[in-house]
């Protein structure tokens, strides 16, 4: 029996209640509460904070619970191996949200937050008290990694994210009340850029086991874009692997997550759609596509603070480019020149829209306009498309841009020696 289990069936003998009186109360079932108390089971947050009120305890109950999933028996993965990434892009005050980072005390209303020079530099890392500042520090630094991973093509994040994230989690036990729960819905967070860095480098066992953590921990503490994000992110792992049948399911789990967000429907439908482009199924790539594409005009104030790049610029960019490789791989499976010539169009789109300063994702969108000229037989514009590109994507480790670079070779074939030679 774990701390959280021991003190909620004290609390709940000291009210004078059984497991079936008190479940019923909750609205759980009672087996569900008994397997809480024995610690065969972990205690999701939303549960912990109810019976916390119920039973008063004063946020004992719900930082117990916190405590738990922070310090979970499953192992999480090891630090990785790297030097320091490049120079942050930013330092002094940041206003949140941004870049889809929101405040967990604040949320969409905003706040300024002090980014720290580095984690000795987060209140309550040096082992001062945990509160809202911590909660500023650790969602500024997280802000200004995502930004940096935006922007740059060289440096590795992985160490650290994933360094601050086990930072987070050795203060979680400290936390009370809705800073615990502020705080692991910051470690889901930090969980799923950790799994996205992973997959970046290739890593997809890691990338796998950080984004499930993510999943679970956003879950258990309300978090619930961020597990929208982590479905979504192990959706495009599977497509990375040629599993159409797997990515379909995690970008419809995504989609199911809160259907009140009309983003979170609409980054579904686009996921979905590329995994039935795997699969050939014309017929639903396009209702996907279409139903995604009306949902993206209809997005409200609070889709553009969670979800910016899915609104203006980076929005559009965002969709061209996945009806772009999803075009493509229609064209690829089931033929046709119409769909090789649209995949072409949307990427040029895609490349036209895309900010200067995104560098990796220029790359990419390079890459795949080259890959949907080649897709539909020119070949003499692929080459000329992709050789401006080739120096950069050849030092570049991600293996999103990899494989399409691995793509247009193939689709090459013998001409893919020309770009090599160009820069031999």
């Amino acid at each position: 029996m774990h701390e959280f289990g021991r003190e909620l069936r004290r609390l709940r003998e000291l009210a004078g209640l059984t497991q079936i009186q008190f479940a019923a109360r909750l609205g759980y079932h009672h087996t569900y509460v008994s397997k809480i108390e024995s610690g065969t089971r972990e205690p999701r947050i939303e549960f912990a904070a109810k019976a916390d009120d119920a039973l008063a305890a004063g946020g004992a109950l719900l930082a117990a619970a916190t405590k738990v999933r922070a310090n979970s028996a499953i192992p999480l993965p090891s630090a990785p191996r790297g030097a320091e990434p490049l120079r942050l892009p930013r330092s002094g005050l940041i206003q949140l949200p941004a870049f889809g980072i929101t405040c967990p005390s604040h949320g969409t209303d905003g706040c300024a937050a002090l980014i720290p020079g580095g984690l000795t530099g987060v209140p309550g890392v040096d082992g001062r008290a945990v509160g809202i500042p911590t909660l500023h520090g650790f969602a500024a630094l997280l802000a200004t990694y995502v930004e940096a991973d935006v922007s740059a093509v060289g440096g590795d994040l992985a160490v650290p994210v994933e360094r601050a994230l086990n930072a987070l989690l050795a203060v979680v036990p400290k936390a009370r009340g809705d800073d615990a729960d502020g705080l692991m819905r910051l470690a889901a967070r930090y969980a799923d850029v950790a799994g996205w860095l992973r997959v970046k480098r290739g890593q997809h066992g890691i990338a796998m086991a950080w984004l499930l953590r993510s999943t679970e921990w956003a879950l258990a503490s309300g978090g619930l874009p961020t597990a929208c994000e982590a479905l979504s992110h192990i959706s495009v792992l599977s497509m990375l692997e040629g599993d159409g049948a797997t990515a379909l399911e995690y970008a419809r789990a995504a989609s199911e997550v809160d259907p009140d967000r009309r983003w979170i429907s609409v980054q579904g439908q686009l996921h979905q759609a590329r995994a039935y482009a795997l699969l050939g199924d014309h017929r639903e790539f396009d209702r996907q596509t279409r139903a995604a594409r009306r949902g993206a005009e209809l997005l409200a104030e609070r889709d553009v603070v969670e979800a910016p790049w899915l609104t203006g610029v980076a929005g559009d960019t965002f969709i061209a480019s996945h009806l772009a490789g999803g075009l493509r791989d229609l064209a690829e499976v089931i033929g046709g020149a119409d769909r090789a010539d649209q995949a072409a169009l949307f990427a040029e789109k895609s490349l036209t829209t895309v900010p200067a300063d995104m560098h990796g994702s220029r790359l990419l969108l390079t890459l795949r306009l080259a890959d949907s000229q080649a897709c539909r037989g020119d070949l003499d514009a692929a080459v000329e498309i992709a050789r401006p590109v080739i120096p950069a994507v050849s030092s570049t480790a991600a293996t999103p841009i990899r494989r399409e670079l691995g793509r247009l070779r193939t689709r090459l074939g013998t001409r893919f020696d020309e770009l090599l030679g160009d820069h031999a």
